[in-house]
Formats: structure tokens, sequence, C-alpha cells
């Protein structure tokens, strides 16, 4: 059997992603489409508006044949990071091929990620992350733009796979309808982009309705979340730890810790507290990476890099590719979570949907097994 690897977030699950599955597939003629997906965090550091079993869920029903969730603490971190675990788990689990959606999928992503820019990004912009320099030199090197959204990611992983020893073959999907970004649902197709589709779940608006697939359960909106929710446990966590111990958190860099307590005590609501802490140094994701990483006392002495393959669902088709290509995956298969695994490399993922079902309340780990669909 042979299968080609998704990664996504379906932040929610939108009629854009079914219909990347649908081409992914039919460009590949796979035996089976691999979704690795970003859990309950995802990847610019927001709690994903909806559970990630919710979300596996609507995957299965819409073409994928097995989910996967990449780990917590690969998810929340920037664009080269996430990459990277994303691609060596797809990896691992021998997809043939890797697609994803991209503005301009004719870009030679494979030339592109072969280009060594190491000497040309020395003494850059401090204040760009390292992805940013990346895309920055290579457009000045070869006049190729990169810097949309998807094509950022594209390109990521390009340069990923490039370093794996077992490349895919990429394969970009023409991304259709609204932009990465766009807030506004006007729009006269059946696409929309996951961000205004989340401000309309936010606004309890009808109109989302023809931008999702028929099988949908609208019921399971009523139980979304966002950092709003959060942010009294943020507060708190702020709030009664010491500079020192803010120091210790994993990506606080540069004296933000003074910048955390200056303003959690003037700050009223996230967004408030979010624009307070911002800075033409620091985007806003990247902030948001960092609450993340403070919320749920990720230290810079953890070892944050664990690869393993936990599987959320799958159908007749996906059980039979795992069972098929099991026993080559080199990292460790979970397909339950007891209490014995709870305190070992799983220790990240179960604190963090903990964390999240205190919101939702909805059991994310304990007990859980895959969904069959």
């Amino acid at each position: 059997m042979k299968a080609v690897g998704i990664i996504a977030e379906y932040n929610p699950f939108h009629n854009g992603h079914k219909y990347q599955i649908e081409q992914a597939r039919q460009a590949t003629n796979a035996d089976a489409v691999i979704v690795i997906m970003s859990g309950n965090w995802v990847q610019r550091g927001q709690p994903a508006i909806l559970d990630k079993w919710t979300r596996a869920q609507m995957a299965l029903e819409n073409g994928a044949d097995m989910v996967i969730e990449l780990p917590v603490q690969c998810a929340v971190q920037p664009a080269d990071i996430f990459a990277r675990h994303a691609v060596n788990v797809l990896a691992n689990l021998k997809c043939e091929w890797l697609s994803f959606g991209s503005e301009h999928p004719d870009i030679n992503f494979n030339k592109l990620a072969n280009i060594d820019l190491k000497e040309t990004i020395i003494d850059q912009d401090y204040t760009k992350s390292y992805a940013e320099l990346i895309r920055d030199a290579l457009t000045n090197e070869t006049g190729e733009d990169v810097s949309a959204p998807n094509d950022v990611l594209a390109l990521n992983y390009a340069i990923a796979n490039l370093k794996n020893n077992h490349q895919m073959k990429l394969v970009p999907i023409k991304r259709n309808g609204a932009n990465h970004h766009d807030r506004d649902l006007n729009n006269d197709g059946s696409i929309a982009s996951a961000s205004s589709i989340r401000a309309a779940i936010i606004d309890n608006s009808q109109e989302l309705v023809q931008y999702l697939p028929d099988s949908t359960d609208i019921e399971a909106f009523k139980n979304h979340v966002d950092w709003e929710d959060f942010w009294p446990l943020l507060k708190y966590k702020i709030e009664t730890s010491s500079i020192d111990e803010l120091n210790h958190i994993y990506q606080m860099t540069e004296g933000l810790e003074y910048r955390l307590k200056k303003y959690i005590y003037e700050a009223h609501s996230f967004d408030e507290f979010l624009r307070l802490v911002k800075s033409k140094r620091y985007t806003y994701a990247r902030l948001q990476r960092l609450f993340v990483s403070t919320l749920l006392n990720w230290r810079k002495s953890d070892d944050l890099s664990q690869e393993y393959v936990r599987v959320l669902g799958f159908n007749k088709s996906g059980r039979a590719y795992l069972n098929d290509i099991k026993k080559q995956i080199e990292i460790p298969v979970i397909t339950k979570i007891n209490k014995e695994l709870s305190g070992t490399e799983l220790n990240f993922d179960v604190v963090s949907g903990r964390i999240y079902e205190n919101i939702n309340h909805i059991p994310q780990d304990a007990g859980k097994i895959p969904l069959i669909y």
C-alpha cells in the first residue's frame, strides 16, 4: 500500500480541506490519505477552536483514512520547527507523497529548498524569525516571492523533506477561494478561510454552513473555545510566578518576563494583554506561542523534541495501511493512553489535554482509543 501525507490543523475542518484531500488522492492515486494534525493547540499559539477528537472525526468523515496527532510540543513552534517534526512523523509512516495547499503551486519548492542560504542570512535583521530570514533571502537570491502563508509553510516542508533520509514526493495543491487570513465570509463560492469561519463560530453566525461539508455537526460548535476562555488560567499562572520562574519558561527571552509581569495587572482580557505586551520586536504568533509555553509550564530545560505516532482515528484503509507498515516505524506508535503512559513521552499532550478539557469539559486523553470510521 502507498500513502500520501497531509500536514494540517483543520481549525476547523471546512470545504477547502475536503477539496485538498480529494485532490491529493486524485493526483497520487494513493491507497491511503494520512493526515498529521495539530491537537488542541495550534502552530500560531492558539487553542484549537474545537478539540482534536471532533476535528479528527470531521476529517475521517470527509476523506482522510487515518488522522495522527502532531505532539503538542512539536505543533506550537515556529514554522520551520513545526514543519520539521510533522515531516519526520510522516516520513516514519513511510508516506510516498507529501501534499499541501499553496497559493502558487507552480513554484519549484524542491529547487528553492536546495539553495544554501546560510551565509546570506548572517547579520540580518534580528527582529525576524529564522523562517522569515530564509524567505527574504530566497526572494533576494531568486526573485521568487514565497511570502504567502501557505507558500511559507510549503517551503519549510520542502526544506524539512530534503533533510530527511526518506524524501517524499511533493504534491502542491492550488489553494482555492478565500485567502488564508481573510476574516470575511462574504464569498460567492463554498470555500472560506479558517480565520473567517472561526470568527463566524464565535459570533454564532448561521452563514458559515455553506462553507462546511454536509456531514458537519453544527451542534459541535457549541463547545468552541478561544484564548479568552483560558485567560483566567494564564493570568493566575503569571501572577503567581516569580520573575525567576518566568525566566525559565521556554521561549522567554530578552526580558519578556518583565513585560508579562508589568502588563498582567493592567489587562482585563486576553486580547488587551496581548496588545499591551506586543512590540515591534515580536509578532503576535511569537507571543501567543510564549503564552502557551507559560500556561503549560514548558521549561527551557525540557526536551520538547519527542516524536511519536499518536493515532486519533482511522477507517478500514487507514488501519490496513498502519498494520502494513507498523514494523517499519522507528518511533513509538500509541493508540491508547493509560496511567503508565501519562508520565512518559506523552506527558506534554496529557497535560495540555487536561488544561483544554477544563474549558470544554470533554475528556481528551485518559482511556481514549482511536476513532473508527
